[in-house]
């Protein structure tokens, strides 16, 4: 800890032993990535003024949210082509968040399978669903999740169509990486991610390949441009309610920024998932931390809500639980973390997060997360958005 004391203190070493397809993968947003500056940026101008002669407390982290109780309030938000930025990563995210009692929850993109995945999450992991086009093909997900005992289902919203992330174009992504010299110099001059990958396999779409051949695969000639055409243009209100009618457990809708949204999603789900998903989806977006005092006061103080997108801090989960949130969920610092330390790396993100939060609550004076929420933070001015039409 004392060597890497921040998450942002590990990201030069993890940038070195990152090939740079991986890297760029892992830290672009899509545009001029004004999204993703804008998700940092916005954390940064707000304040508190601590209040002081409380006595002594000792911060209970503990947190309660969809029927479960974690140790502390964020969990591993759900990450695409996980092994492309480090191999393995899912099996050390899984068993990490089993050990410190978290959600990881396994993206429908990942590149290792829903059941690969599920032997090492002990009945607690999440399922994120990118909602296909072929129905059959989303039922027999759904199916593959309740059989490997995923608890919470996660569907996201927000990916109407593809975005032009044009940093992933230029730095030639795709899975499996390209079989030429380009690839070969960025892998062989990072050689733990070569090695990693070595032993682990080829990235693939673990959980999606399956369906890319024979009665399933359509028009699309590979099995990357399959996945991409299924996760598209399909999710409405009605398909929405036929999800949650096959999910027996509770159904998050992720990807949301709009109260009406969120008013409407309220009636349906048991929770909503503020997201502009990291900046990578549209650029113009907003971050979710400024539509989320508006979405609270819609909802009310007792519907749950998770946020992600742009936390990198315990300070930064902070200032989300205080405007309103319930949870938050991060996933570039834990690849920041393998990225630099390998597998331990997961779990030295997961401690340093802990303690900032701690430590925050330790310099509040307040006991506990429902505590914390009470506290009343200092927003810039025209901080929280409101909507015009000069037309």
């Amino acid at each position: 800890m004392d060597k890497y004391p921040r998450v942002m203190d590990l990201l030069p070493r993890a940038k070195r032993r990152l090939p740079h397809f991986s890297s760029e993968y892992l830290f672009s947003g899509t545009g001029y990535d004004l999204a993703i500056n804008n998700n940092k940026n916005i954390l940064k101008n707000i304040f508190l003024t601590p209040r002081y002669l409380k006595g002594s407390v000792q911060p209970n982290l503990k947190t309660k949210i969809l029927n479960c109780e974690f140790n502390v309030p964020f969990g591993i938000a759900p990450v695409g082509l996980t092994s492309l930025i480090w191999p393995g990563a899912e099996k050390y995210l899984s068993k990490m968040s089993v050990k410190n009692k978290i959600p990881y929850c396994l993206s429908t993109v990942a590149c290792a399978s829903i059941e690969e995945v599920s032997k090492f999450l002990n009945g607690q992991g999440w399922f994120q669903l990118y909602p296909p086009e072929n129905k059959e093909i989303r039922n027999d997900l759904l199916k593959r999740a309740i059989k490997s005992g995923y608890k919470v289902l996660v569907v996201t919203a927000d990916i109407p169509a593809s975005s032009r992330r044009e940093r992933l174009r230029l730095a030639g992504v795709s899975v499996p990486p390209k079989n030429n010299l380009r690839t070969f110099f960025h892998a062989a001059i990072c050689p733990s991610w070569s090695i990693g990958t070595l032993i682990n396999g080829i990235p693939a779409f673990g959980t999606m390949d399956q369906y890319s051949d024979g009665n399933w695969h359509g028009t699309e000639k590979t099995k990357a441009g399959f996945a991409g055409s299924q996760m598209k243009r399909f999710l409405d209100w009605d398909y929405l309610k036929e999800v949650k009618d096959i999910w027996k457990g509770p159904v998050v809708l992720k990807g949301l920024m709009h109260k009406e949204d969120a008013i409407l999603a309220s009636k349906i789900v048991d929770c909503v998932y503020l997201s502009n998903h990291g900046g990578r989806q549209l650029d113009m977006a907003p971050s979710p931390l400024q539509t989320l005092p508006e979405i609270r006061n819609s909802l009310g103080p007792d519907y749950p809500i998770i946020i992600d997108s742009g936390f990198y801090s315990g300070q930064d989960m902070c200032k989300a639980l205080m405007l309103g949130a319930n949870f938050v969920m991060t996933g570039r610092p834990f690849f920041i973390g393998m990225g630099a330390l390998g597998e331990e790396g997961a779990q030295h993100i997961h401690d340093i997060l802990k303690d900032e939060i701690l430590n925050v609550m330790e310099q509040l004076c307040v006991k506990d997360i429902g505590e914390l929420q009470k506290q009343k933070l200092s927003l810039p001015e025209n901080f929280v958005l409101s909507e015009m039409n000069y037309n």
